[in-house]
């Protein structure tokens, strides 16, 4: 059993490195592979002081395509993705999500924030299936179709697709974990934007998911 862990960036200097130190040295961690999402600040080479690996897209396609490009050249049995905001990141926290694996008939761990920000902790409570921190089996991923058209959206894409097939999912909780809002990375308008954007996305998933006829996604090509 091993691990490759897949963290899609985008702007992320000054956070990506929070990410990435917990990781290292960790056992059954196979490779660490870091998705630079265009990112126009130096998130680039500010994970390149770690050994991992840095792949470079050049114009931001958004977290799906991201998430799949790191998939492509990864190779572990499992694996990891985390989000590269994250704040109060531990070894322990990865290893709560490893042990689960160690378990009987476990497809997908989901890790989920509390005791940190209330606003995060309540996201998690109502929608955890919106966690970007989830280990998953690689070949369960290989079924998946990650629509590049959606930005945001993929995890519930994951979770449903695993729910549907009737996979088995674990859940952890990860004390003192948060995100950095996107109106302190990117300012506040900007980052407020951002933020409609990704609900819309999200929004947009779920209709294609849970509204659109079969018949209807099959005219239109739809790929969820």
């Amino acid at each position: 059993m091993d691990i490759s862990v897949i963290i899609p960036a985008y702007n992320e200097e000054g956070r990506i490195g929070n990410v990435l130190s917990p990781l290292i040295g960790l056992e059954l961690i196979k490779e660490i592979i870091v998705v630079n999402d265009g990112s126009n600040d130096n998130t680039s080479e500010e994970a390149k002081k770690y050994p991992v690996k840095v792949i470079d897209i050049e114009h931001n396609k958004g977290k799906g395509a991201a998430m799949k490009e790191g998939l492509i050249y990864s190779s572990g049995e499992w694996i990891l993705f985390l989000d590269a905001d994250l704040k109060g990141l531990s070894k322990e926290h990865i290893v709560s999500m490893i042990d689960c694996i160690q378990e009987k008939d476990v497809d997908m761990v989901i890790g989920l924030f509390t005791k940190g920000k209330i606003t995060t902790d309540i996201s998690h409570k109502i929608a955890p299936f919106l966690s970007g921190q989830r280990l998953v089996k690689r070949t369960i991923l290989e079924k998946i179709t990650f629509n590049d058209r959606i930005p945001y959206g993929i995890e519930i894409v994951i979770s449903n697709y695993i729910k549907k097939k009737g996979y088995q999912i674990k859940k952890v909780f990860m004390p003192n974990l948060s995100h950095t809002p996107k109106e302190i990375k990117r300012g506040w308008l900007k980052g407020k934007k951002e933020k409609l954007k990704m609900y819309s996305d999200i929004l947009f998933t779920l209709v294609q998911l849970y509204l659109i006829p079969k018949w209807l996604k099959r005219l239109y090509k739809y790929n969820l």
